[in-house]
């Protein structure tokens, strides 16, 4: 039976940054547990992407891969702010509506939806973030309350989550936005309990 993994996500999944990343440790790991079968894992994680951006393309990438199973990891970049934090990147209502419409669109596909959870280092390195010229910023309380949020969904829904929350630490993070080498290999160890 063959198995095509659409992954969509952020910079934590497209993961330019790292050799190492969960999605291709996963990729290796699914590639030798389905050793008899095809299996093929598109890595469609963009960095600085919010569901927005993951939703206006998200029929596109899976109309012409036809996936088998669809994981999301996207949050962070929609809890972040820029300057004040009334100045939300993707205010809660609409993040709701997001991964509503998307949990749609994913069922038109396939049944086999994961959510996995968010996670954040630092978060005093991250306001703002150095590496953002508009000032965009990120903290620990509104990504938990958007992590919540994405919980609760996935339950009403039907769709798996895999929390990753509580496993990993600030030194898990090169600069408390993105997990490091040890960060990934933790999330990979979690997420591959589920496949």
């Amino acid at each position: 039976m063959d198995k095509t993994f659409c992954i969509f996500g952020d910079s934590v999944t497209q993961a330019a940054y790292i050799k190492s990343s969960w999605v291709e440790l996963l990729r290796n790991y699914l590639e030798n547990k389905y050793h008899g079968d095809f299996v093929n894992v598109f890595n469609l994680g963009i960095g600085g992407n919010t569901s927005d951006d993951i939703l206006n393309r998200f029929n596109a990438e899976c109309q012409s891969r036809q996936p088998t199973d669809i994981i999301f990891l996207f949050g962070v970049n929609d809890s972040g702010y820029f300057r004040t934090p009334d100045k939300l990147m993707v205010q809660e209502d609409r993040f709701i509506d997001n991964i509503n419409n998307l949990i749609l669109n994913a069922k038109t596909f396939c049944r086999n939806i994961t959510f996995i959870g968010l996670a954040l280092g630092d978060d005093s390195l991250l306001k703002p973030f150095p590496g953002s010229s508009k000032g965009k910023s990120y903290d620990i309380a509104r990504v938990k309350k958007y992590n919540n949020l994405l919980i609760k969904i996935s339950d009403t829904n039907s769709c798996r989550f895999i929390s990753i929350m509580d496993k990993l630490d600030n030194n898990d993070f090169i600069d408390g936005l993105h997990p490091n080498d040890k960060g990934h290999l933790k999330m990979f160890d979690e997420i591959k309990k589920w496949f």
